[in-house]
């Protein structure tokens, strides 16, 4: 549990770093590509801890996962992997979605939360949606939304391609990847 949880620190702790002020410091100190190829080192080391110290990690349920919590997972994951490609590629998603990658990250979160009832899951999926949470209001308070040009709906049209490709290739080896089998 203890690796789980420095694991998740360190990576949600690092990935606040592009929302803070702080960011232009480090920075200004060690230079841009040695900014990115620390944060992603770091980002590597946070995600093996976090995937290690869950696959360790004893199962200590908390509660029975909600009935309707599988389902519910099976039918939002889709959106939510949608909005998670939307963020990093031009598209008019984000001309009406203002953070996709954050409500992804949110919607992701709870829907796995209501599908799993046990310590581990409950301690990752509550750690994504308060990131997701937290960073959504650093980005609106620095003020660092821009809105979004309309490009060709040919964009919208790949996002989601590209999204639904993710999200089976994703439940397909979901067992595989997580031990948990659709």
């Amino acid at each position: 549990m203890k690796i789980l949880i420095i694991g998740t620190i360190i990576f949600f702790g690092l990935h606040l770093l592009p929302s803070l002020p702080l960011r232009a410091r480090l920075v200004a100190n060690v230079g841009d590509k040695k900014y990115k190829i620390l944060f992603s080192l770091i980002s590597i080391l946070g995600l093996g801890l976090i995937i290690y110290g869950f696959s360790t990690t004893q199962f200590i349920p908390l509660w029975d996962p909600l009935p309707w919590g599988r389902t519910t997972a099976i039918i939002t994951m889709p959106l939510a992997v949608i909005l998670l490609c939307a963020a990093d590629m031009p598209n008019n998603i984000k001309r009406y979605v203002k953070h996709p990658m954050l409500i992804g990250l949110m919607l992701w979160g709870a829907t796995h939360l209501a599908a799993n009832g046990d310590l581990a899951s409950s301690i990752l999926f509550l750690s994504f949606m308060l990131f997701a949470f937290v960073n959504m209001i650093l980005v609106t308070l620095g003020r660092r939304y821009k809105p979004k040009a309309p490009v060709s709906r040919a964009w919208d049209v790949l996002v989601v391609v590209i999204g639904l490709t993710v999200y089976a290739l994703i439940f397909h080896f979901h067992g595989s990847i997580t031990g948990m089998p659709l």
